[in-house]
Order: C-alpha cells, then structure tokens, then sequence
C-alpha cells in the first residue's frame, strides 16, 4: 500500500492505458486549468505477444497484464479517487483478439477495474487531446501519427485557436511496433521485411492524403507534423545522445529530414546486441524499435512535412486532458 499524502481526493483523476505492448497509469490533481502528475506506473506486459499468429491474448500474456493491473487497481484505491474521474482504457491487442471482451471480463473480476475498448478513431483522438499543446494554432493544419503497438494512426486536422484539434478524417493501420516484431523472428532477413512494410505504409497513407488534398504547397506553407510514439521519441533520444532517457529532452523537439535520415541510418546499423544494451532503448524496446522505424518512414515517406515535432504525450495524457474539460 502508498502512503496517500494528498489532502483533497476530491481533484484526483486516474487515467489508464492497456495497449499492446504496455500497460500505464497516470494519476493527476487538478490544478485550475492545468493539472500536475503526483503518480505513475508503466509496466511492460506484451498483451499482443500473440495477436499476429493467433489472434488470441495468450495465457502467459493474461498473466502479466492481470499482474500490472492488480498494482494500477491498488494505487488508485489507495488514492481514493470517485469513479467518473477514473477512465481505464484498452486498445488494439483487446479491439483484434478473438478473447479481448473474455480478457476484459477477468480483469473486472480480479482487480475491479472496468476496461472500455476504445475504437481506434476513439484512441486516435486522446491521442491528439494528450500533445494537442505542443501544436501553433498560428498554423491552420496538421497532420498527426500515433504508431502503437498493435496498429497505428494517422491524422488529418483543423487547428482552432483556444480550442483543441478537429480531426478531418483519419486512418488506422493494422500494423503496430508489437505486430511487426512478431513476424520479423519468422522472416530470415531483417532489411527486405522492412523495407516492404516500409513501402506498404508509404502506399496507403499516400492514397490517404490524395484523398485529403494534403498538397505539396499545402505543406511546406500551412501544415504541422507531430508524432507520439515510443518510435519518434527514441529517434529524439538517439538524436540527443542522451545518456538516459530523459523525457523533458525529448518532449518538443523537431526533426528535421537531416535528423531522421541520421537516426534512422544509425539504427539500421545497430545490431540488436547493442540496442538491448543502448540506455535509451535497451530490452523493452529492442526487439519493437525497428518495426517502428518502418511504420514512421512509410508515412513520411507518403506525407514529408518538416520537421516532425516529437511528442513524449499520449493516450493516458489525452484521458486526463479530457476528463478534467468535462468534469
């Protein structure tokens, strides 16, 4: 059990996000028109070990998010927070698996924590709410991508001053940085595979701005790009050359064509011998980055907006955002 050191539970918000490849917590007080984070919790549990070969949440994968769940269950308990300030999301793994809404029903059981499975347009747009700050509204437009773990989304959107985003149109990928993992361990050459996933990202994102009339003159004049996913902010992380991730590094920064073209060339170069033991990407992310790379270099690729803004903000930061406009 934490000690709860906060006077008033009564501006406590949970949000929780289970997704494909990990399982995060966020508690927050409310202060005025801006909130502050008093806990977190993040917890690696590969829910979608096994979504690519069987559609299925495995039994071994069951285990382990049912273990980071009892913990996120108890902090929140702990704080005392009122149930509409608590929103506990899952995303692709539960939306693709045969046994998601079983799963769903087992973690209500044990931990008491009632899971919504969010539609991939419902996921897209707390993504956006989440790094929503990050974007200048002096600019009309923007594009946005969230690569996940189990798919990944990109975003056409209206910047209104004083208000947040308005998603013109969107698409969801059915490729995550967990997905592409899985397949590559069959494939015997690394580089061919994801150059072809590569491609068939460039192909389909393409067809997605043709269809938004994302034109050229549009993007180099009135047109943002800003990406959150664990893919984009590791490029920032090796970018900086930081000795440890450090998100206050990372969150912010632009990456222009020059610095992609630079970490993404590293990357490739780097056996995963050294990317498991690479401070800013190590075991949890070592066998996932280059799928990601993949995914990141299709859409930009298809749509080339300079620079990319890097947001170290996601679905969790998008649920509080969104509780604390409502309540």
């Amino acid at each position: 059990m934490i000690e709860n050191t906060v006077q008033n539970t009564d501006d406590l918000y949970a949000a929780l996000d289970l997704g494909t490849n990990a399982c995060r917590l966020l508690i927050a007080q409310k202060d005025g028109q801006n909130h502050e984070i008093i806990d977190s919790f993040a917890r690696v549990v590969r829910l979608g070990d096994e979504l690519a070969s069987h559609r299925r949440i495995s039994r071994e994968a069951h285990g382990r998010a049912l273990t980071a769940l009892k913990v996120c269950a108890e902090k929140i308990n702990d704080y005392k927070i009122a149930t509409p300030k608590i929103r506990c999301v899952a995303t692709a793994a539960c939306r693709q698996a045969e046994n998601g809404l079983t799963f769903i029903q087992d973690v209500k059981k044990e931990t008491g924590l009632e899971l919504e499975i969010v539609s991939a347009e419902e996921e897209a747009r707390l993504a956006i709410v989440g790094c929503a700050d990050l974007l200048d509204t002096n600019t009309r437009y923007a594009v946005a991508f969230d690569i996940g773990g189990g798919s990944s989304e990109v975003m056409w959107m209206e910047l209104i001053p004083g208000e947040l985003p308005e998603i013109i149109d969107w698409i969801s990928l059915p490729l995550g940085v967990v997905t592409v993992a899985h397949t590559l361990r069959e494939v015997p050459e690394e580089k061919p595979f994801l150059d072809e996933i590569r491609q068939n990202v460039r192909k389909t994102v393409k067809s997605f701005a043709d269809r938004c009339r994302i034109h050229p003159h549009l993007r180099n004049n009135n047109v943002q790009m800003i990406g959150t996913s664990g893919t984009v902010t590791t490029l920032a992380a090796l970018l900086k050359n930081l000795d440890r991730y450090d998100r206050s590094e990372v969150n912010g920064l632009r990456l222009s064509s020059d610095d992609i073209q630079k970490t993404t060339s590293r990357l490739y170069k780097m056996p995963i011998e050294r990317r498991l033991l690479h401070p800013c990407i190590g075991p949890g992310r070592a066998e996932l980055v280059m799928g990601g790379v993949s995914i990141f270099q299709g859409i930009y690729d298809a749509i080339h907006i300079d620079p990319v803004i890097v947001a170290d903000r996601g679905v969790r930061e998008g649920i509080l955002v969104d509780m604390m406009l409502r309540l």
